[in-house]
């Protein structure tokens, strides 16, 4: 007789919900650290990228500081994960960065496979809901020249972020 067993990554609303709250606290600790994003705007976009972790449109969010000459120092990526059910917590590192003047805090979105398969109309309607304000992007999504200097995993049941920090000096 062969033992065999299975194991499903299963998660729901309530740990999206938990890993997010670890989003937005590093979101707002950078926010305020830096003095580049007002409280109300954090707030504010934090919730519309939970709106989209939430309903799994949501791959990946990149929170950079680019300098007055489109130089981007220190970025950290936050890539989803739908199978962190193995992962182990860990206290992450909090993230200082030098700020120059005229220096901004920017926030990128990557979508998922579910909402690239959204028909439009949905899109639009999802867009017209949650990102009122969002624009398109033409950041690649790679951060050439530049060094991985720390990663941290945030977890909840099988949903997960990894956050994934990135410096040039």
């Amino acid at each position: 007789m062969s033992n065999t067993s299975s194991r499903t990554d299963t998660y729901n609303s309530d740990d999206i919900l938990r890993v997010f709250a670890s989003f937005a606290a590093d979101y707002k600790m950078v926010a305020e650290w830096t003095k580049l994003s007002s409280r109300e705007y954090v707030d504010e976009t934090t919730l519309q990228i939970k709106a989209l972790a939430e309903n799994e449109y949501l791959d990946s969010v990149h929170l950079q500081l680019v300098t007055t000459a489109g130089r981007i120092p220190e970025a950290v990526v936050y890539r989803v994960s739908t199978n962190a059910s193995t992962w182990v917590a860990e206290r992450p590192a909090t993230l200082k960065w030098s700020v120059g003047d005229g220096d901004s805090l920017k926030v990128i979105v990557y979508f998922s496979q579910k909402w690239t398969d959204l028909p439009d109309d949905k899109k639009r309607e999802f867009s017209r809901l949650h990102l009122p304000n969002w624009v398109d992007s033409n950041f690649s999504g790679k951060y050439e020249g530049m060094a991985e200097v720390g990663s941290t995993k945030f977890a909840s049941r099988g949903y997960g972020l990894e956050r994934t920090q990135m410096s040039s000096t």
